[in-house]
Parts: structure tokens; C-alpha cells; sequence
């Protein structure tokens, strides 16, 4: 499972273009696999039913400013057919209420809304404004509900060490179906854990957008391997957000009224 989608996120997921070139991966016991099986794998493990997470979310400065923290709680039910996710903002106290809901059906446009207290209301979010960034942080919106493991053409592109990870690069490129304002992602794969090391987004022009960095693994509560801490950059922003998940928990069931604009400010979570 990846933290790239439940909790920035991030982060996704059918037929996809098989390649010839191909690789030994350990975790399918030595079988060859290609660009579109270790993809396949990959968006299986995102599409993991209803969870709930909570995670700090915080935005640094590269240079002087003013940190921004932020503890914040997902509700999400994803799978091939349908995503939803909430989040919301549990701390600061100034902050709490906080909320969004974003919907995706398939390969979609995602849509979405979002409320700010002491709003009574919440404002649609637009097509136009799903690649901003979510909570003032550089992560988008679209980054939290794509799965882009699922998109039509998955290519395997080379190899680089990441620190001491030897990873496999898989470039994913929406296809006619695949509703998505990225025209490319770049992942490295550390095929022994199934984990992003490192996620690179491309607008249709070929220009870097945003950047993912994996800077801690775990085992969640299925005992999967996770990116438990991450770091997101977004071109010319001048800030980093570090995102820190504390818990995701698969023992809950949700239902369609809890992916509603009458459930923004519900924070319980259902067993």
C-alpha cells in the first residue's frame, strides 16, 4: 500500500502496455515481470478498501518564514471502480474544521468540495483548481485521489540506486480514457518491498511539477511495506512539506453517507 494516496496520497490506479523489456523481481520469486505487471501490483495494493489515517502534515520554508503544522485525519474508501477521500483538519485548534471531499469515478475528472470554517457552506472544487495545493501545502489535490498505476501506457525505463535502494523506473502516461492534468509520472520502485522511493510528476510539456521523496519505511497494520514519511516539493514554490503518518487503520466500515458534504465536519470514524 503507498501513503502517496491515502495520505498526500500519494498518491492511483485495467490493461496496460506491455513492453519487452523486462526484469527479475524478487518479491514474484524470480519470475520475469514487466512494466505493466509490477504496475498492476502496485495499484492492487492502493486500491485497499476503506481505511482511516492520521498523519502531521507540516510546510517549511526553504528560506526564512513561518512553518505551517497541521494534524490531520483521512476517511477513504478506494477501489478500481470508485475513490473517495475526506480530509480533515483536527489541529490547530485555529485551524480545526478544515475539511475537503473529493470523488473519482474510473479514470474520471475527479470532483470535489471543500469548507472552511466558519463557513455554513462548502465551495465546489473545479477542474481548474484540482492541481492546487491542498491546506497551503505542495501537494495537489489530484495527487491525493489519482491512481496513475492505472493509466493505459506503463513503461520500464531504467534503474538507479536511491541511497542504499536499487530501484526499477516505471514512466506511467495517461491514456484517451485517463482523465489527468499530469502528462507523465516517473516512479522508482524498490521491487523487493513494493514501495515509491521516489515519485516525479510532468505537466504536458515535459516540466517537472512536483517531486515525491520517501524518507522513511514501515509496515502498516497489514503488514505491507508503506513510505511512512515523505518529502513533496513543487516547482517554485520556495517550500517543502514533510508528511509524517502516525496510523492508518483497515478495521472500519464506512458508508456513502460518510463521503458527503454533511459529513465534513463528522470526525468520528466507524467501526
Amino acid at each position: 500500500m503507498s501513503f502517496y494516496q491515502r495520505m498526500t496520497g500519494l498518491q492511483v490506479w485495467g490493461l496496460f502496455c506491455v513492453v519487452a523489456f523486462s526484469f527479475s523481481l524478487p518479491r514474484a520469486q524470480g519470475q520475469k515481470a514487466s512494466a505493466a505487471d509490477l504496475a498492476a501490483r502496485l495499484g492492487a495494493l492502493v486500491e485497499d478498501g476503506d481505511s482511516a489515517t492520521r498523519l502531521r502534515l507540516k510546510v517549511v520554508p526553504e528560506g526564512s518564514g513561518e512553518k505551517v503544522l497541521l494534524q490531520i485525519q483521512i476517511k477513504a474508501r478506494r477501489s478500481a471502480e470508485k475513490k473517495e477521500v475526506l480530509y480533515q483538519v483536527l489541529w490547530p485548534k485555529t485551524r480545526k474544521g478544515q475539511a475537503f471531499l473529493i470523488q473519482k469515478q474510473g479514470g474520471g475528472s475527479p470532483k470535489g468540495v471543500v469548507y472552511t470554517p466558519p463557513a455554513k457552506t462548502a465551495a465546489a472544487l473545479g477542474k481548474g483548481e484540482m492541481m492546487n495545493g491542498l491546506l497551503g501545502s505542495d501537494l495537489a489535490y489530484q495527487d491525493v485521489i489519482e491512481n496513475f498505476f492505472r493509466w493505459q501506457t506503463q513503461s520500464l525505463v531504467g534503474k538507479e540506486k536511491l541511497g542504499r535502494v536499487e530501484c526499477v523506473i516505471v514512466e506511467s502516461k495517461p491514456g484517451a480514457k485517463d482523465a489527468s492534468p499530469y502528462g507523465r509520472v516517473k516512479s522508482w520502485i524498490d521491487p523487493v518491498k513494493l514501495v515509491a522511493m521516489r515519485v516525479e510528476k510532468y505537466d504536458s510539456a515535459g516540466k517537472l511539477v512536483r517531486r515525491f521523496d520517501t524518507t522513511r519505511v514501515a509496515k502498516d497494520d497489514e503488514k505491507h511495506y508503506v513510505p511512512a514519511s515523505l518529502e513533496v516539493r513543487r516547482t517554485g514554490s520556495g517550500t517543502v512539506t514533510e508528511i509524517e503518518g502516525s496510523s492508518i487503520r483497515h478495521d472500519v466500515k464506512f458508508s456513502d453517507k460518510d463521503f458527503t458534504t454533511s459529513a465534513l465536519n463528522d470526525f468520528r470514524i466507524p467501526r
